[in-house]
């Protein structure tokens, strides 16, 4: 993609980056599994209401978890007789971190085949709280609103991606990516100064980053 600015962006949009997006949030839902409780204002109604509701929803998540990461897509999703899937843990712990976890990852799954309205969905309601994993959401609903087409919902997302992953422990891997795959987005819609900014951003901002020597390549085929 990096040396043609007006054609083949759609497909680049969802695939450049998708390996390291892909292994990197099935090791960070894990990673955040072990969070502590959220103490809630009344320390009662914590303790006797949010901290059995998480803890239990934790005892029910861990195995379709186990299942997301494997790869193995139907007993993630619909459980395997001992343990229940995504769905059930979405409908039964409402409002829990695994609840927000199931979602994250039921969203991934409906990405990877195609579902990406379903996906888009699953993403936003998450309500994810992690710095990290909030972000990855962002992008992958700027990535299925590329597939759908529509590139102003798509140039959001990564606006906010971007935006997001400047308060992120994640912010020299992610926001390069958010701002890349906005300036791709940019490009289609034939806003080229927009798009050289962004790419302008990470080479100056990020260079450390993989994306550098891309973006500073396809910033210089762009003119204003």
């Amino acid at each position: 993609m990096a040396d043609n600015t007006n054609s083949g962006a759609p497909s680049d949009l969802s695939g450049k980056t998708e390996q390291f997006i892909e292994n990197n949030s099935r090791n960070l839902v894990m990673a955040i599994s072990g969070l502590a409780v959220l103490i809630l204002g009344v320390v009662g109604y914590g303790k006797f209401v949010t901290e059995p509701a998480e803890a239990e929803g934790n005892e029910n998540t861990w195995r379709a978890e186990q299942y997301f990461m494997m790869d193995s897509v139907d007993l993630a999703l619909n459980g395997d007789g001992l343990y229940p899937g995504l769905y059930d843990i979405i409908d039964d712990h409402d409002g829990t971190k695994a609840a927000a976890r199931a979602r994250y990852e039921l969203g991934t799954i409906l990405r990877s085949q195609g579902d990406f309205e379903g996906a888009i969905t699953a993403f936003d309601e998450a309500g994810l709280k992690d710095d990290v994993l909030s972000v990855i959401a962002q992008i992958n609903i700027g990535d299925c609103q590329v597939e759908l087409g529509d590139y102003a919902a798509a140039g959001k997302a990564f606006d906010r991606a971007a935006s997001a992953s400047m308060s992120s422990v994640g912010e020299n891997y992610l926001a390069p990516i958010a701002l890349y795959k906005g300036a791709l987005v940019d490009i289609e819609k034939g806003n080229n100064g927009a798009a050289k900014d962004k790419l302008n951003r990470i080479v100056e901002d990020y260079p450390t980053s993989n994306l550098k020597a891309t973006a500073e390549g396809l910033a210089a085929t762009i003119t204003r």
